[in-house]
This record gives C-alpha cells, structure tokens and sequence, in this order.
C-alpha cells in the first residue's frame, strides 16, 4: 500500500481521545477539497490503550476517515464510502493510506449513511 503525507494540524489536539468527528470542509486533506464528489469526512481517532489493528501496516493508526463520496455514474447507488488509515511515523510525521473499500456501511448505497448524524466538529 502507499501511504501519502498529510498535513492536518487538528490532528494532535484529537489523536489518542477515542472519538470521533464530522470534520468541517475547512479540515479536510487537499484531495477532498479539490473535487466536488466529497460531501462528507468523519474521522474517528482510537484511544491509546484500544489502537486500531491494522494488516496495512505495523505503524499505529492513530486515525481513520470514513468519507462519503457521491458519484453519479454509481446510480442508482451513487453514495460511495471509504476508509483511511492515518498513521504516524516513528519521526512525528502523519501518513494516510490509499482509499479501502468500507463493508459497513456499505460501500455503494442509494442513499445517504446514518453513520455521520450526530457527530460535531473537533475541538478548537
């Protein structure tokens, strides 16, 4: 798998706190701004003493995005969903994976997840 770097300066104040976050597209990485598919990024960071395991990579996943995509050449399931590894390396600097195919929710539906209601911004 390639792993990208990505600059997201929230990520230190919310890394470690087990919970999870509708990022405002303010926060969003670059490659989510710059198309107009992306409607919304979740991202949920694993407490320290429950990490996220990974076949990926042996670095710490201290993070992973669920985006929600919408494509119209899926009709008629054009809400599409993946997950994104966020690691960081032994140096300090954070690395995110090469979209993987969510299974829940699942990765193509008619319509929009549930999985993003109910979540707010991170803190400041």
């Amino acid at each position: 798998m390639k792993w990208k770097p990505v600059d997201l300066p929230f990520l230190e104040r919310i890394a470690g706190s087990g919970q999870s976050y509708l990022l405002p597209s303010t926060s969003w990485p670059p490659w989510a701004t710059q198309s107009t598919q992306f409607r919304r990024i979740l991202i949920y960071c694993p407490d320290a003493a429950n990490p996220v395991p990974s076949t990926e990579t042996t670095a710490a996943v201290i993070g992973r995005f669920l985006t929600e995509r919408y494509d119209v050449k899926d009709l008629p399931k054009p809400f599409n969903y993946d997950f994104y590894l966020l690691v960081e390396s032994t140096s300090g600097g954070a690395y995110q994976s090469a979209p993987i195919r969510a299974e829940v929710p699942a990765h193509h539906s008619s319509a929009p997840s549930t999985w993003f209601d109910g979540y707010g911004p991170p803190p400041v």
